[in-house]
């Protein structure tokens, strides 16, 4: 069963949800400015995402003290391919923090100059597996696929948003020495919390 074409498109032989980014949209991300202050969350989806960019955000702006605790996530940690408010990242002051799904391959040529940060999270595909499943069950963005064994032939085929979580990991860590990058996994991130 192959995922239908109003849930995902392919870029570059990656899959992008279709109502929130344009193959136009994406040729342009190649030569995006980068400046040496900027920090990049990576992440497969389910894998974090939105808990790092909370902490890059505490971080960032110092526990809120510059009264960015009204401000929405995805206006302190925007989404660099899915510019969902349609921002102008290049007048946004530094340091700039976005969050991306991208695979290295897609990730802006500045950013290989190693001075930019990236902060790169990885989780266990077993447990990123059933996130993601129960979280397309939810999504009104992702195709619901009632029957789990259909959802993980998908998600083992890299037939998902994203596309393969091995892909995705293995692309980041063997370029690792072309980027300024930190691996963390949510793994060790869940035990130091508590």
């Amino acid at each position: 069963m192959e995922p239908a074409e109003k849930y995902l498109f392919t870029y570059k032989g990656f899959y992008f949800q279709p109502d929130m980014a344009s193959a136009e949209y994406l040729d342009t991300l190649e030569d995006f400015e980068i400046r040496d202050s900027d920090v990049f969350l990576v992440t497969y989806p389910k894998s974090g995402t939105i808990w790092t960019q909370n902490i890059l955000s505490l971080i960032y702006h110092e526990g809120h003290r510059d009264g960015t605790e009204k401000v929405d996530l995805l206006d302190r940690v925007p989404w660099l391919e899915y510019n969902i408010r349609n921002a102008d990242y290049i007048s946004r002051p530094s340091p700039r923090l976005f969050a991306s799904h991208l695979p290295y391959y897609l990730a802006p040529k500045g950013l290989r100059n190693r001075r930019a940060k990236v902060v790169y999270v990885v989780r266990n595909p077993k447990d990123v597996l059933a996130s993601y499943y129960h979280f397309s069950k939810t999504s009104r963005k992702l195709e619901e696929v009632e029957d789990f064994g259909i959802f993980m032939e998908r998600f083992l085929a890299g037939k998902v948003l994203a596309s393969l979580w091995l892909d995705h990991v293995e692309g980041w860590y063997s370029h690792k020495d072309d980027f300024n990058i930190l691996f963390l996994t949510y793994e060790e991130m869940k035990k130091v919390s508590y």
